[in-house]
């Protein structure tokens, strides 16, 4: 029987042929999707004209079509010719919805009717691909995996080119070439910055006060605090200043409580959590998607990064086991602990119920390398390191002892006009660092300051009296623009976005919109579109974005909801559990772009752009200024308006036309006007 490897990438094959070799037979590299679906003229001719139309076929699906870019065509002529002799094949792609498509379209495609196994793996190294060929199991077991990746790739096609020459053809004003990209992740996505935003310009700062009460007691004088929640704040001064004057020269017993608390630890790395933690570096969501792809392909070091979860299976307590103590033996981990803590259940660490549903675990070191961590590192850039210590550090955290600290809170309640009120302060002191120890460089300088605060030596019920009140003067804060890991952490959590607890739930059920793959994909076609600008690390949206963000809020609101994009996830989340048919579901998210489609076409209102000069008139406008010794702002050179007055009008060849040009005729003439 002749049998032949698919891989997803020719790295992957590198790495499986060092594994197995031939043993399973010729191993052959993809270059990511092969195939791609049909563009919509390449289904009808007619669609090749951009109208508000929703662009589904009549056969419900599109077809797929040979990519031969990039030099995919190579490739694809090779994986042809050797499943036209083969009669099994084995598919070894990444192990989510997209590597079982990349490796099952194919075979679609070529019409290969042999023998299919799957093989599966969350790490690239020998000992790790060798267990995966030998367990390889029937292809048919992963067919909802592969029926899912379909309808999610149908759906967004149908759904986002709709939309898209939907709103770029009704939205953008005449003259002006811009496509307004619409999709069923993106513009919940956009809508989430736009609405931050929207709060920041609305924000007012307003000034609240605290009591600051100066005690007098056997221990000296001290200091506790009267400082109400957010929703019963003392806005008015006049009122602080009459509850600080009626409290003064209070005396009574001050209250002492103090516990020993055990705080475990969180749980290690999911993708998300990864990419929130880099931003504060300075990291992009797609470089820190990067950086960890290269731990986890070319040196092995770090297990699948694409994680959704932060759990890991109970099948892996051994393996994470021996790299506990890979670790702990190394020089720049300041603990000696001996065994790991194994903490087990659905708020722990271990739980293989919580990755129902899930293709990998939490991004951990491999354990498979776990012996040979020690040689391996010194072969990382220093970004790659940067990220593994992260990912080590937060692992060893996990597997680590409790932190143990004394918690005491000192108190005093005092009777006012209006009823009793409360000062207090509370300090912790370390016991027992236990997991913070290893997890230090990333915990919160500030919180573990003021956690740490010095107590006075108070005995629970000794009598002080309150010497003076001061009222201390603060200002609200605005809330904090997004960056782009806590812009990944609101997709992941979504639900917060929305009111109604079913909603919610079902946000909650879908891990919020978009998947850990596509996030940091979704977030730079934002910033290429022009909706997203990045100013000193932080996200704003354009004026264009919230321009589209207004006109969307009121004609078609829907599209903007998280809570319908989560409707959406979970219907196609259904069809990999196998309670749905693709179809159906695929279907029903047509029915909610058609429903877009009408809104936008029924208004006659337009975006606010102003049509951008192309590459060629701008150059055009440079050498003129040179030789006329102009000076153009900026401004000016982004301005098509500015710069069209300074060049002077177009030449025509050909008479006057009532027809736009397009870029390419512009920038033509503009040259021939500068020179």
């Amino acid at each position: 029987m002749t049998s032949i490897v698919i891989t997803e990438k020719p790295s992957q094959a590198r790495n499986v042929m060092a594994a197995v070799g031939t043993r399973y037979g010729q191993v052959l590299a993809a270059q990511g999707h092969l195939l791609r679906l049909q563009q919509p003229e390449e289904v009808n001719e007619a669609w090749k004209k951009w109208e508000p139309l929703l662009l589904k076929p009549d056969s419900g699906f599109y077809g797929l079509v040979a990519d031969r870019a990039n030099g995919k065509g190579a490739r694809l002529d090779q994986i042809k010719a050797a499943l036209t002799s083969a009669d099994r094949v084995y598919i070894a792609t990444d192990c989510d919805r997209e590597g079982q498509a990349i490796g099952q379209n194919l075979l679609r495609f070529f019409r290969f009717k042999g023998a299919v196994l799957r093989v599966m793996f969350t790490a690239e190294d020998e000992k790790t691909l060798q267990e995966a060929f030998a367990g390889a199991r029937p292809n048919e077991e992963y067919r909802s995996l592969y029926l899912a990746a379909e309808a999610r790739s149908q759906a967004d096609q149908i759904y986002n080119l709709s939309l898209t020459r939907t709103a770029t053809t009704t939205l953008v004003p005449r003259g002006v070439r811009q496509v307004i990209g619409i999709g069923r992740v993106r513009t919940p996505t956009l809508a989430i910055v736009c609405r931050r935003e929207a709060d920041l310009a609305a924000f007012k700062a307003r000034d609240y006060y605290e009591l600051v009460a100066v005690l007098e007691g056997d221990c000296g004088p001290f200091e506790l605090r009267h400082a109400p929640k957010a929703e019963a704040r003392y806005f008015d001064k006049a009122k602080a200043e009459d509850l600080a004057r009626s409290v003064q020269g209070w005396q009574g017993p001050v209250s002492v409580v103090q516990q020993e608390r055990r705080q475990p630890p969180g749980k290690p790395m999911d993708l998300p959590s990864l990419q929130k933690r880099a931003a504060t570096w300075g990291w992009t969501a797609q470089k820190t998607l990067e950086v960890a792809q290269s731990l986890y392909e070319t040196h092995k070091v770090t297990t699948y990064p694409r994680a959704a979860t932060r759990f890991l299976p109970e099948n892996l307590i051994e393996g994470s086991t021996e790299v506990f103590r890979a670790l702990v033996g190394m020089d720049d981990v300041p603990v000696d602990w001996s065994d790991p803590v194994i903490r087990t259940g659905r708020k722990r660490i271990f739980c293989t119920a919580g990755l129902e549903g899930e293709s990998h675990h939490a991004i951990i070191p491999n354990p498979a390398k776990a012996g040979e961590l020690a040689s391996l590192l010194p072969n990382l850039s220093g970004d790659e390191r940067r990220l593994f210590d992260l990912i080590a550090k937060t692992f060893l955290a996990a597997l680590g002892p409790d932190h143990v600290y004394l918690k005491t809170e000192v108190s005093l309640t005092v009777a006012a006009d209006g009823g009793p009120i409360v000062f207090n302060t509370v300090g912790r002191q370390t016991r027992e660092p236990g997991w913070k120890a290893v997890y230090a460089p990333y915990l919160d300088k500030a919180r573990e300051a003021e956690d740490a605060v010095e107590l006075p030596a108070l005995e629970h019920g000794a009598p002080v009296a309150i010497r003076t009140v001061g009222v201390e003067s603060k200002k609200t804060t605005a809330p904090a623009r997004y960056t782009e890991g806590s812009l990944i952490e609101a997709m992941q959590n979504a639900w917060k976005f929305v009111e109604a607890p079913d909603q919610q739930a079902r946000l909650k059920a879908a891990k919020g919109i978009g998947t850990p793959a596509t996030r940091d994909t979704i977030i730079e076609g934002l910033k290429r579109q022009g909706f997203l600008e990045t100013v000193k690390g932080k996200l704003q949206a354009s004026g264009a974005a919230m321009d589209l963000y207004r006109i969307l809020s009121a004609k078609c609101p829907q599209v903007l909801d998280p809570a319908s994009t989560a409707h959406m996830e979970n219907r196609l989340d259904d069809i990999l559990r196998g309670t749905a048919n693709a179809r159906s579901v695929v279907n029903e998210i047509c029915a909610s772009a058609q429903s877009v489609i009408e809104a936008l076409t029924a208004s006659d209102e337009r975006l606010a752009l102003k049509r951008k000069p192309s590459e060629a008139m701008v150059k055009a406008a440079k050498a003129k200024a040179a030789r006329t010794g102009t000076r153009l702002s900026r401004a000016q050179l982004g301005d098509y308006d500015a710069l069209r007055a300074f060049l002077g009008p177009l030449p025509s060849n050909n008479g006057p036309s009532n027809k736009d040009p397009s870029n390419k005729d512009v920038g033509r003439s503009e040259v021939k006007a500068a020179s």
